[in-house]
């Protein structure tokens, strides 16, 4: 009988050992995804902060170089100053190159062109001849159109890419407390804490809709539709809940993998 006991015992004891060990290693390998998926965000949003950071250079240079041009127009028009006029042109020639370092090929090719036509307007400024100033004023309109073109393209990408973001942020903090829902769900005595972290799954969910596409929203309302199908389970004590959770979660990482 002791013997009998004994095993018992000693079975009960590797049985909680292993389901301790399942539990840490299970909390161990959702940590372990939680934080790659947060360096993948990261990485993603270096990118997306360094295409910005691009594109706000050759929006600034382009805006340098119509300062100029219009200083030059002012020099040569009203101050009858051609040595300013040509000081001028030169620098909005560096500003043009500045621009193009960290422009688009499409814009590259058009900053070129002016380039061209800027170089022209100089030597006719030094040759004092009469069609300078209307090569100006040309100069000055094909620059206008090309900022205001990139200008207009720029604030729509940046207001793109804060958005994208944001969303991501919003995803990766969602499927953070999907994680720790998961973990919770293993044991009834932690099925409350399960319904918190859904219920933070579900508000992060809410606030990545903000930033999506129509598709993108239909794919998060389906999910706040699981996750409230899971909550059910959860409020019945149905371990139901835990496989309706790991759904989910593939939802989730398969909607990610789509943008």
């Amino acid at each position: 009988m002791k013997n009998k006991n004994l095993i018992i015992g000693t079975l009960a004891v590797l049985l909680l050992v292993s389901l301790v060990f399942n539990y840490k290693s299970n909390e161990t390998v959702i940590k372990d995804k939680v934080a790659t998926t947060r360096e993948n965000v990261k990485s993603e949003v270096s990118d997306v902060t360094v295409s910005v950071e691009k594109k706000a250079k050759t929006n600034y240079a382009l805006a340098k170089a119509k300062v100029a041009l219009l200083r030059s127009q002012v020099a040569l028009e009203i101050d009858k100053s051609e040595q300013k006029a040509k000081e001028e042109l030169d620098k909005a020639s560096n500003y043009l190159s500045e621009a193009k370092e960290t422009a688009d090929e499409k814009t590259k090719a058009e900053i070129d062109l002016l380039k061209t036509k800027v170089n022209a307007t100089k030597k006719s400024v030094e040759q004092k001849r009469d069609d300078a100033l209307v090569n100006l004023s040309d100069s000055i309109d094909d620059l206008i159109t090309i900022s205001v073109k990139y200008n207009d393209k720029f604030q729509s990408e940046k207001q793109k890419n804060i958005a994208t973001i944001n969303r991501k942020y919003a995803e990766l903090k969602a499927e953070e407390a999907l994680l720790k829902a998961k973990i919770a769900a293993q044991s009834e005595k932690t099925y409350t804490q399960a319904q918190t972290y859904l219920e933070e799954a579900n508000d992060w969910y809410i606030r990545s809709k903000e930033y999506g596409t129509q598709e993108i929203k239909s794919n998060k309302e389906q999910i706040q539709k699981d996750i409230a199908d899971a909550q059910s389970y959860l409020d019945k004590k149905d371990k139901e809940a835990r496989n309706k959770i790991a759904d989910i979660l593939q939802k989730a990482s398969d909607n990610i993998r789509k943008d």
